[in-house]
């Protein structure tokens, strides 16, 4: 893996993770059903804890050195 892969990852993985499965989620509501939606209101529960944590959690920011650390 080369220096700018990695840092594309480090940057944009989560966030793509998080999109793929709100996506998932969305598709498995509106296109599935029995299983489905359960699998929809998982996928859509995690993301908002997710969000819940990060809102009443926030991380500090500190130097450039936490960051690369």
């Amino acid at each position: 893996m080369t220096k700018s892969t990695r840092g594309f990852l480090f940057v944009w993985g989560w966030p793509i993770v998080l999109g793929v499965l709100s996506v998932f989620g969305l598709m498995a509501a509106l296109l599935g059903t029995g299983g489905w939606h359960w699998a929809s209101w998982a996928a859509l529960a995690l993301l908002l804890a997710v969000i819940v944590r990060y809102w009443a959690f926030p991380r500090r920011m500190g130097g450039a050195r936490e960051f690369l650390s």
